[in-house]
């Protein structure tokens, strides 16, 4: 698993940090990209720069309906060679989001009639297999999540967790049957108070707790609030450029 988009970047490599959200999944012997990232140019330069080749991606999933993660798509497509499915919650294509609160953007953004030739949209509404060991899940709060079965337990990945990290982990505990081993992506935590911070740890002590691997949304002091409760080990960056392996 390897992030290819996020607001921090590993240090002394050419890849550009910017607001938004993409991983690349290997399993099964495919290709998955979880999310684009808001800019297509710099997704493309982190696929350059990571050795990535568009036209090896299997399929791409969008979490949800933002422009953080659904901007680079248009850019992606441009490189493709073959059509590609493209996984969506529903309504993820025509969704609107507010602007400074002073007016709307599409959250899929404008493509040519040739660039969106290139995407076979799939809506989705239930957990859905996707490989031996993939999974999408049914949306919550209108958000996807992927996830992996690992030896360990299923690892979620998420985009924002809008609908709290807490609950996202009990709604992949509950259609998988098992305990989640970790969780990796943004969980929409920036902004709150360590007390709120402390007592969603409590709650995810309750679920194992797994292990964490968190950029995009979660925020930098959030991140200390959390291992302050769950410890250093217990709570990981996940920069553009880093990668976690895991045994399946």
């Amino acid at each position: 698993m390897l992030s290819v988009y996020d607001e921090g970047a590993v240090e002394r490599t050419p890849l550009i940090g910017a607001r938004g959200l993409s991983m690349l999944v290997e399993v099964d012997d495919e290709l998955t990209l979880f999310d684009t990232g808001m800019r297509g140019n710099y997704l493309m330069h982190n696929m350059e720069n990571l050795e990535i080749d568009p036209n090896a991606i299997r399929r791409v999933v969008l979490s949800h309906a933002h422009r953080t993660h659904t901007g680079g798509l248009p850019a992606f497509l441009e490189k493709r060679k073959e059509k590609v499915d493209v996984l969506m919650p529903p309504g993820c294509g025509e969704a609107t989001e507010k602007r400074f609160g002073l007016f709307t953007a599409s959250a899929m953004p404008k493509m040519s009639p040739d660039v969106s030739s290139k995407m076979n949209t799939v809506t989705v509404n239930e957990w859905t297999k996707l490989s031996d060991r993939l999974f999408v899940t049914a949306p919550l709060g209108g958000e996807l999540f992927l996830v992996l079965m690992t030896k360990n337990g299923p690892v979620m990945m998420c985009g924002c967790c809008h609908s709290g990290i807490a609950e996202a982990v009990s709604h992949v505990k509950e259609a998988s049957g098992k305990k989640v081993a970790a969780v990796i992506g943004g969980t929409h935590l920036a902004g709150m108070k360590r007390k709120e911070i402390h007592a969603i740890a409590e709650t995810l002590k309750d679920s194992g707790p797994p292990m964490l691997h968190l950029n995009h949304c979660t925020g930098v002091a959030q991140k200390t609030y959390l291992r302050e409760k769950l410890g250093l080990i217990g709570v990981k960056e996940f920069y553009a450029g880093t990668e976690i392996r895991f045994e399946v």
